[in-house]
């Protein structure tokens, strides 16, 4: 579970970074490369642009071209965001649509420098029945459903216009799902909107802290996402009310959990904070930085909800192995009539259809069994021929030739459905 030593500088240069402290120059040899790579692959590849502005390192120029290219991403998306986060709030009130934002405009001010903000998406949050109307209007609004790897719609429309809306399905745990349904009853409307619903420091702490438990338990959890709730808690720590906060984790079983990530983020971001058991602590790193894939086992014992994740994902993929073969055994029959277009006139005789292709596919396998054993006979018995009029090194030649052609044959075989 060890860390290479891209992975420990990008933490270096993030925590100088965000703490507007001067980078440290490494200490030895850097895969360049890597370090974006991975930067990239947790959408903080802006932030450490910052960090290598004033490094007097040997860093190919075209890393640094990619490192730059993703601060001017951040830098046209500030305002894009900003004026869609408006026009969406001004429809939804307009609407009637009850939801309340993470408000876009609000986070970035908590960042050093505004372009460092890690948000790529204005957020909203809504009530599961108003999911339809809502998708509707983002197709009237020429936005583009696309497909996101954790929870949530996303829509997105050119040049760069992203928007994420979620509702408590965007959480595993019932706990947390029954947290977010009672959560959005006791908000407040914003101030000049009956519709547009807003979250005090505490709330939305709360909501943060389920949001990245919840991705750490599906292995998607991000640095962005950690950097983005570092600015906001470092923010608005001291609006905290902390009694309410332990009472809520304690409800949600999340408590001993959330006290290791924030130390872990304290120790990475803030003030290194002193940590006690670094097993637990370089194994969440790993999990983290692998996205589920190294440091399962103590995370696991730490958080049992990346267990239940485990087993509802491992079953959910045997259902559809299952759904995936029964629509191969038995097609619909719009993709039967292609077959035997006689079945436009007599659907009735669908099923029937289906043994007659099942059983010309039986067939087919026979078929070529048969001759590939033929075929395989009749190799073997030519050479049984030749080598009774061979001379004995030609013989030796002959059988290792043979030891070839077997070996050849065994991986055919095993390509071959049984």
């Amino acid at each position: 579970m060890s860390k290479g030593y891209e992975e420990r500088y990008l933490m270096t240069l993030l925590s100088s970074v965000m703490n507007q402290k001067e980078s440290p120059a490494p200490l030895r040899y850097l895969n360049w490369e890597k370090l974006f790579r991975i930067a990239d692959y947790h959408h903080v590849a802006h932030v450490v642009h910052y960090g290598i502005m004033g490094l007097d390192e040997d860093i190919p120029q075209l890393v640094r071209q990619h490192f730059f290219d993703k601060y001017l991403e951040s830098v046209h998306r500030i305002d894009r965001l900003n004026s869609v986060e408006k026009q969406i709030q001004t429809i939804f009130e307009k609407r009637e649509i009850n939801c309340f934002f993470l408000n876009y405009s609000d986070i970035v001010k908590c960042y050093p420098i505004e372009e460092m903000c890690c948000r790529d998406s204005v957020e909203i949050g809504l009530k599961r029945r108003d999911a339809t109307e809502v998708k509707f209007f983002f197709r009237e609004a020429d936005f583009e459903e696309r497909y996101t790897e954790g929870p949530g719609e996303l829509y997105y429309k050119i040049p760069g216009s992203r928007v994420l809306c979620f509702n408590q399905n965007m959480f595993f745990s019932k706990h947390m799902q029954k947290f977010y349904i009672n959560f959005f009853r006791a908000l407040h409307n914003k101030s000049g909107y009956n519709h547009i619903l807003e979250m005090n420091p505490t709330e939305m702490y709360l909501f943060f802290i389920c949001r990245l438990t919840d991705s750490y338990a599906r292995g998607d959890i991000s640095l962005n996402q950690i950097i983005d709730f570092w600015v906001f808690y470092k923010a608005h720590g001291e609006a905290f009310a902390w009694p309410h906060i332990y009472e809520q984790l304690k409800k949600l079983k999340i408590a001993g959990f959330a006290e290791h990530l924030e130390y872990l983020i304290l120790r990475w971001l803030g003030t290194g904070a002193g940590i006690e058991n670094m097993e637990i602590y370089d194994a969440m790193e790993s999990y983290i930085f692998s996205k589920g894939a190294e440091g399962r086992e103590i995370s696991a014992q730490l958080l049992p909800l990346i267990t239940k994740v485990a087993d509802c994902y491992a079953r959910n993929r045997k259902a559809e192995d299952l759904k995936r073969l029964i629509n191969w055994l038995f097609p619909d029959r719009s993709y039967m009539e292609t077959i035997y277009p006689v079945l436009e006139k007599t659907g009735v005789l669908l099923p029937l259809f289906w043994i007659l292709r099942l059983g010309r596919y039986g067939i087919r396998l026979i078929v070529n069994r048969s001759r590939y054993k033929f075929l395989l006979f009749k190799k073997k018995f030519s050479l049984l021929l030749r080598r009774q009029k061979q001379s004995p090194e030609e013989e030796i030649q002959i059988q290792e030739s043979e030891k070839t052609e077997e070996q050849d044959n065994e991986e055919k075989t095993a390509e071959i459905p049984k």
